[in-house]
């Protein structure tokens, strides 16, 4: 068959004054009965495995390998998508012909060449003025609070004190790393998502391998070895995510009532903070997808990789903001997003459900009506909808997700994934429960080697998952809608079931993976590492201009690479960015609660100024202290 991949070579093509480089996706057609094609319609049929080879992506040097096909043509004719299309499949049709008596119908075609200019709008320029004007904040804040306030004590800005690299709070951190042994919940569970973020960026780390295969039949290959299905169906993941939250959400509210009282103007207050917690670093990031990203290269799959994701965000971007970005169908914009979105969503139902109900008993009710919601809707979207059980990773949808219809109403949406954070909810209640009453679970500590089989367990609901991509079975409707009902919430009380383990201390072998001092860090730095891990692989993707060879050796190191340069450039976006300009709203808001309290009363002018500095510090080192990984 005809390779579904090539490229000429681009920097050749390129380095010509004149060089034209496309790439395009050609159709194979036949005038008469072909048996080539007809054995590519066959062999592609079978998508659950293979690439669809009617379809080839080529990358084509227009000015050295069309020459004849393109002489006639001015520079206007080659703009035009017309005359171009035509000369390009008079082009492949030439070979396509010689060697298999197939031809070809272009239908879709990006070109590059050098006469492209940079254009900076008003978009760029403003995201430019802002970023400096945020590291100017950072340097002045700092030079202030290293230079004036300890020269001058009597010169004291709370706000300023605020907004710096927070070098006090830096050593505080690090010292709490490695020398806290402290194994409560809010530390336990930002090291489950450290390790479930890593591997999501590995999965996502593969999209250069679905973009771009040299090898692909290398590739459809692995759909028959049993053990790579637990890379197609780690999908279930990502429930961890909302398992985390829920649990935090209940159990936080839970410390809060210690000591005040619960009411419902907490809910708006709550909401406030966990948007003023996600928004500033998420801003950020979509700000530089919609403008900076786009001049970021260029390469033969810069378009399929990178441009589509900008011009999505360009017009759609007000979506992500919203939150409601993970119920537009079809938007690219940080597709990884959609998570945040479902979050925000849940994290309102979740406040709404645990601070309202007067009763623990309307509390349980609502939340049982929850759970069975979220049981019911996927099943019911894959029954009604035909959809598959599973999220399918096939070689064509890895290449162009967004067509997905099972990702766009099963995944992806708020409601289809409040079951696992529900199961959340009752595991942070259920926790501070048994703190209280001092469980210690000993009567069941002689069956703590049963434990061991949790992470087993979660590997075979991944295999369980692999037959549907068997080709011989169609499963029924009815089977595939079971399925997709029961899978999230068996998922969730597996991985319940470990936390429990985790934080009661009723095994060592996990648990001892878990409390290691080396994820305190990595968790501090997750949220920042997941909104920008798919722009770098991203960019990473689009700037290649030859194809990848896959293989298990390529595909771990360059998944590994993508890890580490995830999380090292997390650093300084969390201290530069995402640190300052959350500190800086979050005192905003304080400032602003302060001044409704003390509304009709005079404070007192000769406030002492050392008093203030004491007051900001032991401020950050609480909160250090109590959330050192959360």
């Amino acid at each position: 068959m005809p390779p579904v991949f090539h490229l000429d070579d681009y920097d050749d093509c390129m380095i010509n004054p004149q060089g034209l480089y496309c790439f395009v996706d050609i159709n194979l057609v036949s005038d008469s009965p072909n048996e080539v094609l007809v054995m590519i319609q066959r062999y592609s049929a079978q998508t659950k495995k293979h690439f669809n080879h009617s379809q080839l992506h080529h990358g084509k040097c227009v000015t050295q390998k069309c020459k004849k096909y393109i002489q006639d043509l001015n520079e206007t004719d080659l703009i035009s998508n017309h005359h171009l299309t035509t000369a390009l499949e008079g082009c492949f049709n030439e070979s396509l012909w010689q060697d298999y008596r197939l031809k070809t119908r272009v239908s879709h075609v990006f070109c590059v060449d050098n006469k492209k200019e940079v254009v900076f709008d008003a978009g760029d320029i403003a995201l430019g003025v802002f970023i400096f004007i945020v590291l100017a904040l950072n340097v002045i804040g700092s030079l202030y609070d290293v230079v004036l306030i300890k020269g001058n004590k009597n010169q004291v800005n709370k706000f300023q004190i605020k907004y710096n690299l927070y070098f006090t709070r830096l050593k505080i951190i690090l010292i709490a790393v490695f020398l806290s042994k402290t194994q409560c919940l809010i530390i336990l569970l930002p090291i489950f998502r450290t390790i479930t973020m890593m591997c999501v960026i590995y999965c996502h780390s593969l999209m250069m391998f679905a973009f771009e295969p040299e090898n692909p039949h290398h590739i459809e290959q692995l759909y028959d070895n049993i053990l790579h299905y637990i890379f197609l169906n780690g999908f279930l993941v990502v429930q961890t995510f909302f398992i985390i939250s829920g649990c935090l959400i209940s159990y936080k509210l839970e410390l809060y009532a210690e000591k005040h009282k619960v009411k419902w103007n907490l809910i708006p207050l709550a909401i406030l903070m966990t948007w003023i917690k996600l928004t500033p670093s998420y801003m950020i990031i979509l700000a530089i997808s919609t403008t900076w990203l786009r001049h970021a290269g260029t390469g033969p799959f810069w378009e399929i990789s990178v441009a589509k994701e900008v011009e999505d965000c360009r017009q759609n971007g007000w979506t992500n903001l919203l939150y409601i970005n993970n119920y537009m169908v079809n938007s690219q914009c940080l597709g990884q997003s959609w998570y945040l979105g479902a979050a925000m969503q849940l994290s309102i139902v979740g406040y709404i459900v645990c601070v309202l109900p007067n009763t623990v008993k309307v509390r349980n009710i609502a939340l049982t009506i929850l759970f069975v919601i979220g049981v019911i809707t996927p099943a019911v979207h894959t029954y009604y909808q035909d959809l598959d059980a599973v999220l399918m990773i096939t070689p064509e949808t890895a290449r162009v997700f967004e067509g997905n219809p099972t990702f766009n109403y099963v995944y992806r949406m708020g409601h289809t994934n409040i079951t696992n954070f529900i199961v959340g909810i009752v595991l942070g209640y259920s926790i501070y429960r048994w703190q209280k009453t001092g469980e210690t679970f000993q009567r069941y500590k002689k069956h703590r080697y049963l434990l061991l089989l949790t992470f087993p367990s979660i590997i075979g609901m991944m295999f369980i998952g692999s037959v549907f991509y068997l080709d011989h079975l169609n499963a029924p409707v009815l089977v595939k809608a079971i399925y997709a009902g029961i899978v999230k919430p068996i998922y969730g009380i597996i991985m319940s079931v470990l936390i429990i383990a985790a934080v009661f201390k009723l095994e060592n072998v996990y648990r001892a993976i878990f409390e290691s001092s080396i994820w305190r860090i990595p968790a501090k730095l997750t949220y920042c590492a997941y909104i920008i891990h798919v722009t770098i692989i991203r960019a990473v993707v689009g700037n290649r201009t030859t194809l990848a060879t896959f293989s298990n050796i390529n595909m771990i190191e360059f998944s590994l690479a993508c890890i580490s340069l995830t999380f090292i450039l997390s650093v300084p976006f969390w201290l530069l960015i995402n640190t300052p300009l959350t500190q800086l709203l979050k005192s905003c808001v304080s400032c602003l609660l302060q001044m409704k309290e003390a509304h009709g009363t005079e404070k007192d002018s000769r406030t002492d100024k050392n008093s203030i500095i004491l007051e900001v510090k032991n401020e950050i080192q609480k909160e250090v202290a109590e959330n050192v990984a959360s």
